[in-house]
């Protein structure tokens, strides 16, 4: 099996690991022509209106970087931002050199974590029609299922819909940035909370890679119990989710009912990548030339 790159027809491969769109409602809202480009949202109101996203996706330092550049620029304006039910923040993690397999593994463990992520992410986002959970739109579930079912392998065709666009995890944004893109944060004047919640949804991506198929996440949650893969998808953010959360329990547990419909859809042994030989030693076929001609170890 190929790259997602290839899979959504992504034309470009872009560098950077998360791009970050911030959505404020407020005043003395200031503009901000490093790190970001300022745009407007037609669909914010209010006193003043911005919408700052990240001039080029980069790594978590990056990211912190920006945030501070920005968090200083509301200190020195005495900006204002209010807490809207309409401003949001919203994270793209790029999912473009993922294998499918690992593209479903990253799905499958946020579907798990959902619930818990959306309770923390603040009051107005639980069933908010911007940033729909999958128990919000059960339907959602039937179309990652039937991605993976298609035997076509006609991944952009079944994520590029619009109706995609504002569930709490956006898969039609495969198909326009080869990323995964978060929906589901509300907007705050505490950018150190945004920083957080994009190194969260980072670290997933790279906790959900190291399984070799869905379906041994499924069986990680279940072995070694609720509060162990917590540890371990979310590291030491781990107690800030579950702060004040006494359901968290209840909220995994249903998170984990919604990523089985997806765990054991199909087998994903279908997904393994062919291997070719090159030079006497096989490679995966998603290998671009000028990898393979690149030194390895322990080959």
């Amino acid at each position: 099996m190929s790259l997602v790159i290839k899979e959504f027809g992504i034309l470009k491969e872009e560098p950077g690991d998360i791009g970050l769109e911030i959505e404020v409602e407020g005043s003395n809202l200031p503009i901000c022509t490093k790190y970001w480009r300022n745009e407007r949202d037609g669909s914010l109101k209010g006193e003043e209106t911005a919408e700052y996203v990240l001039s080029k996706p980069g790594n978590l330092e990056h990211i912190s970087n920006a945030l501070q550049y920005l968090d200083d620029l509301y200190t020195a304006t005495g900006t204002r931002v209010d807490n809207s039910v309409r401003a949001g923040v919203h994270v793209h993690i790029n999912c473009q050199r993922l294998t499918m397999t690992q593209l479903y593994n990253f799905i499958t463990t946020y579907l798990i974590l959902e619930n818990l992520l959306v309770r923390w992410c603040g009051e107005f986002r639980e069933g908010n029609l911007f940033c729909l959970r999958a128990c919000d739109a059960e339907w959602l579930l039937s179309v990652i299922r039937a991605a993976a079912l298609d035997n076509r392998k006609r991944f952009r065709q079944s994520f590029h819909r619009d109706e995609l666009r504002y569930a709490s995890m956006n898969l039609k944004a495969l198909g326009d940035y080869g990323s995964l893109e978060f929906r589901a944060m509300r907007g705050t004047r505490d950018l150190g909370l945004i920083y957080k919640w994009a190194e969260t949804l980072f670290n997933l991506r790279e906790f959900a890679c190291a399984f070799e198929k869905p379906t041994d996440i499924i069986e990680q949650f279940s072995i070694g119990g609720i509060n162990n893969f917590l540890e371990r998808a979310l590291g030491n953010n781990t107690g800030m989710f579950l702060d004040g959360v006494a359901d968290y329990q209840k909220l995994l547990w249903d998170g984990m009912r919604n990523a089985q419909d997806v765990a054991y859809c199909c087998d994903w042994q279908k997904f393994e990548p062919k291997m070719r030989k090159v030079g006497g030693v096989e490679f995966p076929d998603f290998l671009r030339p000028e990898e393979i001609n690149e030194p390895l170890e322990d080959v």
